[in-house]
């Protein structure tokens, strides 16, 4: 029998292992390692504007909130939640902090979240009261989000600004530079109560005075949290550990973990698996190289023992540094930028050292004002930054321990998935010719495109890639 067009007798579906989970209808590439997945891209713009004084939370369940300061000179700040599921963002509405352009200063905000309230906590300088340290409190649901009322912590210019969330006590632990006197250590509890919040005394925890950086890190361990800033009179590198009782937070001594000029900002994160702090610094007295150094807190007086350092970049000129735990491989992300664009490794503890692996670029363009966090649920590092490279845009990338941006080339899409799966289990996928008859609100006669984050558009995106022609709406003449 002579056979016209395509041979019946000729399969045009393949079964493969998939690589992340696999909705069925869904375009598939297939992976450098002969794994399928869907086309992601891990990179999100969150603010088509100028974005600075960026901080991020996540509940580890795969919501987040973002907050940045923007655009240009005005200063807005804007606050914006979004949730992850594999390597799909989802954005809501940007949202002001106040009801009027609520401005603060270009020097710092924190956000954290009170796993007890299922809450987001703000922390910023609010230039409409002249610099004040402000406080609100977020609700998250899907995402939209609402705010509480704004509450004044300190009458008075404050210009760094941390925060923590102390779980042995449930409660939210804020250090910041200013208090009741210029420039010191200051320090205040919070307790949230539904959609507010309210402080305990400010306390002093050190009267040396805060220069360019502060960052708090609590440890479970010691049920205790840690404050590294840098000092003003030396410009070497301090700690000072809190301990909170009720509403009321102490500090023990202070001292240097880098007895040397130490460049900002200094940020620290929290290993549970060996109970150490790992701190990543700028050491500007060995040739401005990205350094990082292990601690321990002494739960018999506060104080802090640390390891050797360890560079993670000795090219130099590191800039940016910042770093989060990851805690299904028990290892850190750690991030600098460099001249030549965001750079990432991954750091291990090991007793009271610290190794990293290979280097991986991440960006080409220069990218600053970081702030990164680690959600459980996602097993990705979402990193924000202001890319210089692209309008001073404020922009996230979800990243694995891989530091893929994406797996999507002209060359690997093979067509749309029969079945759905999970990670690791096998996947039916339509190949060129099959008629793909899963999927919906097509148009008959249009011709589809595979896009970046892994749907169809009529429109080609960046790389073009004809993923078939429709004819109905349901139905996909895979590209043949």
């Amino acid at each position: 029998m002579r056979i016209i067009g395509n041979d019946p007798s000729v399969p045009r579906q393949t079964h493969e292992v998939a690589s992340g989970a696999i909705t069925n209808g869904k375009p598939v590439v297939v992976n450098t390692d002969g794994t399928v997945g869907v086309p992601f891209n891990a990179t999100t713009i969150f603010a088509e504007e100028q974005a600075t004084q960026i901080a991020i939370a996540t509940n580890n369940s795969g919501t987040f909130v973002i907050m940045h300061t923007g655009p240009g000179g005005a200063y807005a700040l804007r606050v914006r939640a979004g949730t992850i599921s594999g390597n799909t963002v989802t954005l809501g509405d940007s949202v002001h902090v106040d009801s009027i352009e609520s401005n603060v200063n270009d020097q710092g905000a924190s956000v954290v979240y009170d796993p007890d309230n299922d809450k987001f906590v703000l922390f910023y300088p609010n230039g409409t009261i002249g610099y004040y340290l402000t406080s609100r409190v977020a609700t998250v649901s899907g995402t939209s989000i609402s705010l509480g009322t704004a509450v004044v912590m300190d009458s008075r210019n404050v210009t760094r600004v941390s925060a923590d969330y102390d779980t042995s006590t449930n409660k939210v632990v804020c250090a910041w530079r200013g208090g009741t006197s210029s420039n010191i250590v200051a320090a205040a509890v919070g307790t949230v109560s539904g959609t507010d919040i309210s402080f305990g005394s400010t306390a002093t925890l050190a009267n040396r005075t805060v220069n360019t950086s502060i960052n708090t890190v609590y440890d479970a361990n010691a049920n205790k949290t840690a404050v590294f800033y840098q000092d003003n009179s030396t410009g070497h590198g301090y700690y000072v550990v809190g301990t909170v009782s009720g509403t009321s937070i102490s500090g023990g001594s202070t001292a240097a973990f880098h007895a040397a000029s130490t460049g900002a900002p200094i940020y620290a994160a929290y290993d549970p698996d060996s109970n150490k702090i790992v701190i990543v610094y700028v050491d500007l007295g060995n040739n401005s190289y990205g350094t990082a150094i292990v601690g321990t807190i002494d739960t018999s007086d506060s104080s802090m023992s640390f390891g050797s350092e360890a560079v993670f970049d000795g090219v130099g000129s590191a800039q940016d540094p910042n770093l989060a735990y990851d805690t299904a491989n028990n290892n850190f992300f750690v991030f600098y930028d460099r001249t030549y664009g965001m750079t990432g490794k991954i750091g291990t503890v090991s007793g009271t050292s610290i190794s990293f692996g290979s280097e991986n670029i991440i960006s080409s363009a220069n990218i600053t004002d970081t702030d990164v966090v680690y959600d459980a649920s996602a097993g990705k590092a979402l990193l924000v930054y202001r890319d210089t490279g692209n309008s001073n845009y404020g922009t996230l990338q979800a990243l694995d321990s891989s530091f893929a941006t994406g797996n999507f080339t002209s060359e690997n899409y093979i067509g749309i998935a029969r079945s759905g799966a999970p990670s690791g289990a096998g996947v039916v996928v339509d190949t060129q010719g099959a008629i793909a008859d899963n999927l919906s609100g097509l148009t008959a006669g249009q011709s589809y495109f595979v896009q970046t984050d892994g749907t169809l558009s009529t429109t080609a995106d960046d790389p073009s890639v004809f993923a078939g022609t429709a004819v109905s709406a349901t139905k996909l003449i895979v590209k043949g």
